[in-house]
């Protein structure tokens, strides 16, 4: 889960010259961020990678800048943006954003794609500022905790030993950003909602001996009562791993594709 890439200094320039929307470093929330927006007319669309992740994890964002404009940065901490003085966590990042879009100029309501992490940044960006979001696609988005379903196949010792993978991770407090995604889980939201749930994200967890199995059984079942909980939400399976945008990244700009279709039709 970790970022590839930073943005070379070399890159940036050749970015500069061909991009067609806001690009550059961005000081928001005393950060700079790198943000790249390329792409229209259409429908804004923002990336959000998962944990330590950065916006080279989006190669994608290339094929819909036919029909949109195509957004991916790095929040604080990652790729070229600046390090945080403190660990971020979900609500941090969406304030971050929020402040992004009004300094760097990119147009809004946006859709937010977001990835793992980065589908708990995109749900409380929906809850906070309901009329900059006009869609959302949460891939295969981690279950918050609180009621997790996915703890309950996990034994105190095995419970102790899944947080302890989240803990320390780098310029982000994740935990902390599982609760915060929890407290904004009721919401019902006025966006096009799509979630894709991946047949086989909790394959690693077998190499560190924990029931995987049972754990993916239940990350399902997490994504189906998201789905019962917010209605007009559309499912999606994915037979992939973890990672769908890596592994199908033809369904992945389909769905993409799909709600900049339904933004610019209500626009």
């Amino acid at each position: 889960m970790t970022g590839r890439h930073g943005f070379a200094v070399a890159v940036a320039v050749v970015l500069v010259a061909c991009t067609s929307g806001p690009t550059g470093r961005f000081t928001v929330n005393r950060h700079e961020l790198a943000a790249r927006c390329d792409g229209g007319p259409g429908p804004t669309v923002v990336f959000e990678a998962a944990v330590g992740g950065d916006h080279s994890l989006w190669p994608i964002a290339d094929r819909i800048k036919g029909k949109a404009l195509a957004c991916v940065y790095d929040r604080a901490g990652q790729g070229d943006s600046s390090v945080p003085d403190t660990p971020l966590t979900a609500e941090t990042d969406v304030a971050d954003l929020h402040a992004l879009l009004a300094t760097a100029g990119i147009p809004r309501p946006i859709i937010v794609v977001g990835h793992s992490y980065g589908a708990q940044i995109a749900w409380v960006e929906v809850a906070e500022h309901p009329d900059e979001v006009a869609g959302v696609l949460l891939i295969d988005a981690t279950p918050p905790s609180g009621s997790n379903l996915l703890e309950s196949v996990l034994n105190d010792k095995q419970r102790k030993q899944f947080h302890d993978a989240f803990v320390g991770l780098r310029n982000v407090d994740f935990l902390t950003s599982l609760d915060q995604a929890q407290t904004h889980y009721g919401v019902q939201p006025t966006a096009y909602v799509t979630i894709i749930t991946a047949s086989h994200s909790m394959r690693p967890w077998c190499d560190v001996n924990l029931p995987c199995g049972a754990m993916q059984k239940e990350a399902m079942a997490t994504a189906d009562e998201f789905v019962a909980d917010h209605l007009g939400t559309r499912a999606v399976l994915a037979e992939t791993s973890h990672f769908v945008q890596d592994d199908d990244p033809d369904l992945v700009v389909r769905e993409i594709l799909r709600l900049v279709d339904l933004v610019s039709k209500a626009d």
